[in-house]
């Protein structure tokens, strides 16, 4: 899985590549090791960077999702500079106005108000940019397109759910459920809302400012399903402060989004070696029948063309949390 990475002793010459000379690297020292990515702190005689490493072979997509947030405007940590395989961004450890959040402030009404601020522009610049001619780039895939009859009956039988009458209803009804989502308008989403994806400024209070970070699962989707995301992970009154300032979401979106958001949690825990904790909860609504009566009710909204102009307030939605959460932090 690691095949393509480098070596610390290794990344010499791409530091050089980076603008980095050997002259001024004072250390190097490795942050995390995960599959898909190597961080390493490069301390200078002037500052320190962070270097994200990716395989050669398989770079994936976050280099180009910087890219694309930084062209839209959307803020970001700042790229130093960048190759084909690496990015070196700033060092929020030794940064003057911007910390690393912990795992307290996700309850911090002022930190999710900042994170809920952060979110509106992401999904108006992305919203533009799937109206726009141009239109969102390929590499960027919703989650549903991972979905359909084979993946569904696949999934079933690794996870021994074959038998249950929902999941035949799934397979046999996907197709109707996506059919359903596309009726409503495309924007980014991050998809992948942790503490440790997240940078907050220095300057605490009403102008709290926050940069979400980590852009390797950067797809597109709706709305309500990147606001269910974020605010399943906060607490307490960050998740109401998120709520407030986002405002409404629409009401059609929520109920397409919980069966499919289940089914892409199971389909995607039944491709790995071992099943997954963060997947149990949306097995358990599997069988106790709780996805039965959300693929029921979602399969009506469809079929009955209901209004889907309908808006609720995210407080009243943002209950459940059938997503998965991030298997590998920074």
């Amino acid at each position: 899985m690691m095949s393509g990475l480098r070596k610390q002793h290794e990344i010499g010459d791409t530091l050089g590549e980076l603008g980095v000379s050997a002259g001024e690297i004072r250390r190097v020292e490795t942050i995390s090791v995960r599959p898909g990515h190597r961080l390493y702190r490069i301390r200078t005689r002037r500052c320190s960077y962070v270097l994200k490493s990716f395989p050669v072979n398989n770079p994936g997509n976050e280099i180009e999702a910087y890219s694309l947030l930084r062209q839209l405007g959307v803020p970001t940590l700042n790229v130093i500079a960048k190759t084909e395989t690496d990015l070196l961004l700033e060092d929020l450890t030794c940064s003057d106005a911007w910390r690393l959040a912990t795992e307290l402030d996700i309850r911090n009404r002022q930190v999710g108000e900042a994170v809920a601020r952060w979110y509106c522009h992401f999904h108006e610049k992305g919203s533009a940019l799937a109206a726009s001619r141009s239109g969102l780039p390929p590499f960027l895939k919703p989650e549903e397109d991972f979905l359909d009859r084979a993946s569904i009956e696949s999934a079933g039988r690794a996870l021994g759910l074959s038998r249950m009458d929902s999941w035949r209803l799934a397979a046999d009804h996907i197709d109707l459920l996506k059919l359903g989502l596309s009726s409503f308008g495309m924007t980014l989403n991050y998809n992948d809302f942790h503490w440790t994806n997240l940078a907050l400024s220095r300057k605490s209070g009403p102008g709290m400012e926050a940069i979400v970070f980590d852009y390797d699962l950067l797809g597109i989707g709706t709305r309500y399903s990147d606001v269910r995301n974020a605010v399943g992970s906060l607490s307490g009154e960050a998740s109401t402060g998120f709520q407030e300032v986002y405002g409404s979401v629409d009401s059609g979106e929520k109920t397409l989004d919980r069966p499919l958001a289940t089914l892409y949690a199971l389909v995607s825990a039944a491709r790995m070696a071992t099943f997954p904790r963060w997947a149990e909860e949306s097995r358990q609504t599997v069988l106790n029948g709780a996805f039965k009566t959300d693929l029921l009710q979602a399969v009506d909204w469809v079929s009955a063309g209901k209004n889907r102009d309908a808006r609720i307030p995210t407080a009243n939605q943002a209950t459940t949390k059938p997503t998965r959460p991030k298997a590998y932090p920074l």
